[in-house]
Formats: C-alpha cells, structure tokens, sequence
C-alpha cells in the first residue's frame, strides 16, 4: 500500500474546474498518462485520491457533524467548518461541504481510466500479467464510480448518475434508480476485482470491500429516509417526477438483508473474523484472565490494531501533523506541559455520547435497575467520580476517558503506560484556570477525553510528541453484524437465528449479556439502533444513521443552543460534575427539510437546467 499512500498525500489530480467537466485541455498530458502499465497505474491511484479524509476531521461530513463530540469553545468556523455546519447556517450559495463537485471529478477521473487503458502497451510487464492487472484496475475504477455515487447518494439524496463520460447536463434520477444503478456499478467492480488483497495492497478495492458496500447501499435505501418518506411528497424534477418514493417497501429490507449476508458469508470465507484482542495485556505484559479486562481491550484496540481481521476496508490517506489524533490527546500526559502546544486537546466526548453505553449488565443505564440513573451525578462515599461513571459496559471505557480514569498513551513495543486523568479546572488534564477568560484556551471542553480512535502507542513526554498513525477503517465486520439485524428486524419484526447470532457476537465481544430476547416490533428496531450507534461511536456513522432513521430532528432537538458536557470551569466535584449546556458547540437541526439533505451549491443548478435543488434550500 505504500505507493497508494505516496499518490493519496501527492494529490495528484489532472481535474479542471468546470461541473462534471474534468477533461484534461493538454492532449499530451493525457498521453503521457496512458503511455504505459506504470503511468496508468499511477493514474488509478489518483482516482483514490478524492475519498474523505476522517484524520482531517475539519473539512469531511461525518466526523464533527453529530453531538458525539465537541469542540474547544473558542473554535471559529473560519478554521474549522464543522462549527458552521452545526449551526445550522448551511446554504446554496455557500455551503459547508461541497461535496457534489469533489465526488463527481472523482467520477469522471475513474471514466476517463477506462477510456484509455485500452490504448496502454505493456513495457515493463509480459502481456499476461499486463491483462490481469488491467482487470483489476478495471474493477477498481468500477467500485470508485459506484463509491463516489454512493456517498453523493447517502449526502444528497437523488442525485445524477454518470454512466459514461459526459459533457451533457443530466437530470437527477429518482433515488430508486440511483440505488438500481450504484449497485449495477458495484456488481462490475465485483466481476473485475480480486476476492481480496494481500498486505501490500491494502486499502485498495477488493470483492470483499464491493460486496460490503453494496450491502451498505442498500441497507441506506430500505431506511426510513428513503423508503416512502411522505414528507418529499413535493419533491419532484423539472417534468414532474417524484424522487423519492411515497409508499414504504418492506421488500426493501429483504434485498439489504439478503446483500449484507452475502457480504458477511464472503468476507468470513477469506478469513475476515470479529476482532479479538490476542497479545499480553499492554499494561504489564501478563496473560489476561479478566474477562472484563478481555472485553475492554477487545473493544480499545479495535480500530487502532492495524488491518485486524474485522477490518473489511479502511482508508490509506496518511494523518497529517495537524490531524485528528493530535487534536483529541488531553492536554498535559506524562510531563507534557499544559502550554505545549501538541497535543491541542480541543476534541472530546459529550456527556450524551457517554450516557448512551449500557451497563455492565448490558442495559440502557436509565432503565436498568441496577444503576442509579437518578443520582447519577453523584459520587459514592470513597469514591472518586461521579456514579455515571461506574458499572458501564466495557466499551464506555474503551471509547471514553472520564475524569479519574484511565487514560492510555505513551506506548512502545505492544507496551503502553496508564495515567489517571484529572479533568477538573486548574487540574492537570484540565483548563489552565477557572476564569472566564480560560473558555478561550484549547482544552476538553465538555470534559471527557476520547480514546476509541487514538492509538495508545503515541508518544507525549517533556520533549517529544507524536501519534501513531494506523488506516482509517471504513467497513469492519461488525458494521454488517448490525446492519444484518437492524434489516432482519425492520422486515418481520423479530429476529432470526442469523441475526441473534451476529448480535450474540457483537455483545459478548464487548462482554455483555445478549439482548432481552422478548423485545420485538419498534422495541426491537429501536434496540438494535441504540447497539449500533454505541459499537460504531466515533467512526464517522452517527451523522448518516440519524439521518437515514429520521431521527436527526428529535435527537438533536436539546443542542440547538449548545451540545452537553460537564462544567469545564469547575474546580470542585459539586460545580465540576454538574450538566451543563455549551454555548459556541450547538447541533442545530432544521425541521424544513433543510437537515436531512445537503444543499447543492447553486451555481452547479444554474449551470445546469435540469437540476432541482434539494428541499429546504
């Protein structure tokens, strides 16, 4: 993978400026890069290069755009647009993400591959090896034509579908046959392309990573958002035709369901497994006998224990100096001093995504009867932090460093160091001070620090900083496990063998009991959302699974004046552990259509006639 890294940081990119118009003006340049096996390849890599970049959390949809996380108070939308976004101050004329023209250069770069890689002649390669690696290639142009329209898909809804290279302007189709055609794309990146990869070539495209996101396409159309959604009843193209469909299709879940097992049967026979944490306990190198300690690591290393065998695709795109990593670490680890100014600490945890883990009972805590939901924000005598912070399932403490807890960094060699964090105001760990004047200092604003996505390996002592860097996974196994259940569920209303299986896996992975067995119907539906939204916290999913559930508008409805966290100004427990609403950090979600699709920048409607905005806008 290191020459797919090298072209991804190059950027190389021979893409004009012009909607959907990306043709190289200079012939000879386009000769240049078909001229043979080596240029051309080289030009395949560059079709990757307009995937999102998640380490660069600023500028991707996703990341920073849902209440799991906030930010430092004083963050400007100048420096980071999230913030905008999140304001709800989204427009056409300017907006936030644009991410329509981005994905169809992407597009066209994959199309305009295809159109020439016939003309290349092998130099360095035989004629047999030349033919099956432009296969694959082929079948790599293929899945990014079918990623780039799926992403397009999943932020805009309905949208144009590019079948050839085009300088024509196109209609938006109705999402249906925008689904019917993404997936038609994934099923020739999928004849073209190899079962799988091998370590060299990971992060490049593959059957496994095809049939995934396939199964992943389709799971998005049978949702809520997209299946008989009667408030689009007005949403129709220049001549009239609706874009999405007005009448609910149960049979829409079947089809996901019947692509996700497909998907999972596949990737487990090329010997992809839920992930489970195998070396010595990186504390103190002992044998793990814990079966808490077990879940925990399984649940920490998850993402950050490189290309695992759970790890289905993942993203190549190196983690610049400035990324996410460095942004999230507390402040002050080791003997690090506060006023260095890595790592910046200016990303962390909400107290909402911190009460959505379960107990260790493997409940929601406000309904179990064994936690003490009402005075949660209480500290048992002798204790040291708040009773929110006892008794939670393993994955709370592996996504989740809370104040006096722990805290992993500083690793090498398997082994990692464990640091208490002390997150109250004048505190170590916390803000330098408990003025007012201390809101416009980089820290943990809502008082938690992150951990699920930062590898504990990272080094942060007196005179050196650095992360690790590890790819950025786009698809594990478990994300099918769930979607196999949440579709099983949405289509009869119960569970099936398959289903109870994966969702057994899923939670005695993280080590909880399995799911009350007597949940049905929206009970059901509703359960298996909440397990998804707490296995996949901080990878870049709650933005889009709120969104296609139709639950954006009544999940956000308490952040529009600012998300929740603790009171960073704190000094003591009583004003430290106390709720708190954060002015400057609000998730603001329109109920006018406006939150559920992005807008597309109006010049691009202008331009082209046929176009329709999207509602709201």
């Amino acid at each position: 993978m290191k020459k797919l890294m090298f072209i991804l940081l190059l950027g190389v990119s021979v893409a004009g400026c012009d909607f959907l118009d990306v043709v190289p003006d200079d012939t000879a340049t386009l000769e240049d890069a078909f001229k043979n096996e080596t240029t051309a390849e080289d030009f395949i890599f560059t079709c990757y290069s307009y995937q999102p970049d998640y380490f660069g959390f600023r500028n991707d949809v996703g990341v920073m755009t849902s209440n799991e996380y906030a930010a430092a108070y004083h963050w400007t939308a100048q420096w980071f647009p999230f913030v905008k976004f999140n304001e709800g101050t989204d427009n056409s004329t300017s907006p936030v993400y644009d991410l329509w023209a981005k994905f169809y250069q992407g597009i066209r770069q994959c199309y305009i591959f295809l159109n020439n890689i016939e003309e290349v002649m092998p130099v360095m390669m035989s004629e047999s090896m030349f033919e099956t690696n432009k296969k694959y290639w082929t079948g790599e142009a293929w899945f990014l034509i079918a990623y780039y329209h799926h992403l397009l898909l999943q932020n805009y809804g309905p949208i144009v579908v590019i079948e050839e290279e085009t300088k024509e302007k196109q209609p938006r189709l109705p999402l249906d046959e925008c689904v019917s055609k993404i997936a038609g794309f994934y099923d020739k990146a999928i004849a073209n392309l190899p079962p799988t990869v091998q370590a060299a070539d990971y992060g490049r495209a593959s059957q496994v990573v095809a049939k995934a996101m396939k199964a992943k396409l389709l799971l998005y159309a049978a949702s809520p958002l997209f299946n008989g959604n009667t408030d689009y009843a007005n949403f129709k193209d220049k001549e009239g035709k609706q874009l999405i469909s007005q009448t609910p299709d149960k049979n829409k879940w079947k089809t996901a369901m019947d692509a996700i097992e497909e998907a999972i049967t596949f990737a487990k026979s090329q010997g992809h497994e839920l992930y489970k944490y195998t070396k010595p306990d990186p504390a103190n190198g002992s044998t793990i006998t814990d079966p808490f300690r077990q879940a925990y690591l399984n649940c920490r290393y998850v993402l950050v224990d490189n290309w695992n065998k759970e790890i289905l695709w993942a993203s190549t795109k190196k983690e610049s100096t400035d990324g996410l990593q460095r942004h999230a670490v507390p402040k002050a680890i080791d003997t690090r001093s506060y006023s260095q100014s890595s790592p910046v600490a200016g990303v962390g945890p909400t107290i909402t995504a911190a009460k959505i883990f379960y107990t260790k009972n493997g409940l929601p805590p406000e309904t179990d009867a064994d936690f003490p939901w009402d005075g949660r924000m209480t500290i048992a005598p002798g204790d040291s932090t708040i009773l929110l912070h006892r008794n939670r399932e393993p994955r709370f403490y592996a996504a989740i460093g809370h104040d006096r807890g722990i805290y992993e960094f500083n690793g090498s060699q398997g082994t990692v160091k464990e640091y208490t964090l002390y997150l109250r105001a004048k505190e170590k760990n916390g803000v330098k001070d408990s003025t007012a004047t201390a809101k416009g200092q980089d820290h943990l604003y809502a008082c938690y620090a992150i951990k699920k996505i930062i590898h504990p390996e990272g080094q942060a002592t007196a005179s050196a900083w650095g992360f690790k860097m590890y790819a950025y996974p786009l698809m594990r196994l478990a994300d099918l496990y769930l979607a196999y259940a949440e579709a099983c569920a949405e289509y009869q209303g119960s569970l099936d063998a398959k289903a109870q299986g994966y969702l057994h896996d899923v939670r005695d992975r993280a080590g909880i009991p399995d799911l009350n067995s007597s949940l049905s119907g929206t009970n059901l539906v509703n359960a298996i959302r909440r397990e998804r939204m707490i296995e996949l916290a901080f990878e870049s999913q709650w933005h889009y699974d709120l969104r296609r559930w139709k639950m954006a508008k009544e999940w956000y409805k308490n952040d529009k004046d600012g998300m929740w966290g603790l009171y960073d100004l704190g000094t003591t427990p009583q004003t430290f552990y106390v709720e708190t609403q954060l002015p400057n950090q609000k998730c603001v979600f329109h109920d006018d259509g406006r939150g559920y699709l992005m807008p597309i920048k109006v010049s691009y409607v202008n331009t082209n006639e046929l176009l329709v905005q999207n509602p709201g806008y």
